[in-house]
């Protein structure tokens, strides 16, 4: 008997350049990164975001069964 399981995973990274500095506080800023990373952990998928050469990059990935 063989068995095997297999996971296929599909990773979605989105890159949006800086524009300037922070104009000032927005209300209830900050928590859509985490209510996006809780939602992508509910599924069982992971989230990395964060700001690298002037832009600001967030990926995400999911598996699912084959």
């Amino acid at each position: 008997m063989r068995c095997c399981s297999r996971v296929r995973a599909r990773s979605a990274p989105v890159t949006n350049p800086l524009s300037g500095t922070p104009t000032g506080d927005l209300p209830d800023a900050g928590k859509g990164l985490t209510g996006l990373a809780e939602r992508v952990a509910l599924a069982g998928g992971t989230i990395e975001h964060g700001v690298a050469s002037g832009s600001f990059r967030l990926t995400s990935r999911l598996s699912w069964p084959a």
